[in-house]
């Protein structure tokens, strides 16, 4: 095999292999709880349908052992019963002993049995040398009738007679199964006698030198039991159920991580330590997570700390740089001011955006705090006014409270609301319930966003050239700062441009 050959078919083993992890990836669930469950009912079916085909493959072999005893018994019997009788008597017993099946011969010479069929050989030999044991047995009880006839086998049997079968159509266990799968899933008929068929042929000598054949067959006998469906699904479903209640028991640690992690990252303050309760190893997971949140809050607070000092310290120069800049003459005084008055605005925001992390979670009048940021902006001469329902006092005070954070939700609307009129002229402010989210949506008039610039707007200090360009004022930080807290309140901040123009903000907030 060249080296090309080889590496084509690694190529192609690696390509099988790709397609077959992502198959599996594409149908395996993705809860934990669900893929654990799955793995171990799968195996745990595979171990039971297993375990009954071997089963079926010893019910199989003691069956046929056991017909195959009962019959020899019989035609040891029978031989036992003819050679005690005087040759006179014997052929009014053979009338007596012929009945269905079992059918009684003399020969005065010895016939020959051969197996005709190949693939009976195996059964003809076990079968022959139970005839012979059981000849054995019952000759040995009988000591006046023994026979010289015949040779030990290695097993310590005489081979006194021969016997052939002719025919057996008993179906294997593979057989069985696919048979009791049509039965169990298809027709479902009714239990009756099997069509397995019995025929041998063997062939005894008598003391006297008479040879006694016998035709033995069985037309029906009672079928085997059915491949148990019934029981494996019932243990199957037992299993699933012990696996989802003990599967259970060993996610929900994880969920309850899971859950705190996610609460940690919206309440920092508010996230109370992880109860270090349970096995080892989930006390170790919960001892970790209250170690970094303990590591995390410290952090906070420093930041918080450091802030609030190069605040106090920044405020004292920007004061003297203000008081130095009204010396200077008009020409110069404008851009000094812009800067500085630019340069204030980025810390606060900046020092406002540390401290909304830490703030404390309260019932908010939701009504009363839209109510108050639009009848300020209107008392600026803004055009902006809640939509024609919201004007209705009764369904404007029917929004219930929500559990919040009040200044960050002020901050959120607020700024949304002021880039709204800073860009987009006049202003509509609009509230709806959208199941367990409340929606405001704060609508203008502008010239909207490109729909590729929908998504950039939010990265910080990232401006749309034409339209909100530096002289138009802002830092490029108030809808990142929306997005932000919006999301602290498990909801979020999307843009769309209207269809009869205009961009409309919609800010979500889940209520508890």
């Amino acid at each position: 095999m060249s080296s090309r050959t080889a590496e084509q078919l690694t190529r192609s083993g690696r390509g099988m292999m790709c397609r077959l992890r992502r198959t599996i990836s594409r149908f395996s669930p993705d809860s934990l709880l669900a893929r654990l469950i799955l793995i171990f009912s799968a195996s745990f079916f595979v171990l039971l349908f297993l375990t009954s085909i071997y089963a079926g493959e010893s019910r199989h072999f003691y069956f046929m052992r056991a017909l195959m005893a009962d019959r020899t018994r019989r035609m040891a019997e029978t031989a036992l019963l003819l050679d005690a009788s005087a040759p006179a008597t014997r052929f009014a017993l053979r009338e007596q002993l012929n009945s269905r099946g079992f059918v009684v011969h003399f020969s005065s010479i010895r016939p020959l049995v051969v197996v005709q069929n190949e693939e009976l050989k195996e059964v003809s030999e076990l079968m022959e040398f139970m005839l012979n044991r059981s000849l054995t047995q019952v000759y040995d009880n009988t000591p006046q009738l023994g026979h010289k006839l015949g040779e030990r086998s290695q097993m310590g049997v005489k081979r006194i007679a021969s016997l052939a079968v002719s025919h057996l159509n008993l179906p294997s266990p593979m057989e069985a199964f696919w048979k009791s799968v049509v039965q169990y899933f298809v027709t479902r008929p009714k239990r009756s006698l099997g069509p397995s068929v019995y025929q041998a042929t063997a062939v005894i000598p008598l003391r006297d030198g008479t040879w006694v054949v016998i035709e033995d067959s069985s037309p029906g006998y009672p079928p085997m039991p059915a491949f148990p469906f019934t029981s494996i699904l019932a243990i199957e479903a037992f299993f699933v159920i012990v696996s989802l209640l003990a599967f259970a028991l060993c996610v929900k640690p994880l969920r309850r991580l899971a859950r705190a992690a996610e609460q940690f990252g919206r309440d920092v303050p508010g996230t109370p330590e992880l109860p270090e309760t349970g096995p080892t190893e989930v006390r170790e997971a919960a001892q970790a997570f209250n170690r970094m949140q303990k590591s995390i809050r410290e952090f906070l607070d420093e930041r918080e700390r450091m802030l609030a000092a190069v605040s106090h310290d920044l405020r004292t120069p920007l004061t003297r740089m203000r008081l130095r800049v009204e010396a200077l003459d008009e020409s110069q005084r404008g851009p000094l001011q812009k800067d500085i008055g630019e340069l204030q605005q980025i810390m606060d925001t900046t020092i406002d955006i540390a401290r909304s992390k830490s703030e404390a979670v309260s019932m908010v009048d939701v009504a009363s705090l839209i109510e108050s940021l639009v009848e300020d902006r209107q008392d600026m001469g803004q055009s902006i006014q809640l939509e024609e329902r919201l004007q209705d006092p009764e369904v404007l005070f029917g929004i219930a409270p929500l559990a919040a954070r009040p200044l960050s939700m002020k901050r959120c609307l607020a700024n949304l609301m002021d880039n709204a009129l800073r860009y987009g002229g006049s202003v509509v402010v609009g509230v709806e319930e959208r199941g367990p989210m409340l929606a405001v949506t704060i609508s203008d008039c502008g010239p909207g966003i490109p729909e590729a610039d929908l998504e950039k707007v939010f990265e910080p200090f990232y401006r749309v050239e034409r339209s909100r360009s530096r002289s138009t004022g802002g830092t490029g930080l108030g809808l990142s700062i929306a997005r932000s807290m919006a999301r602290m309140h498990d909801g979020d901040v999307v843009l769309e441009n209207r269809p009869e123009g205009g961009l409309r903000a919609t800010a979500t907030f889940r209520r508890a």
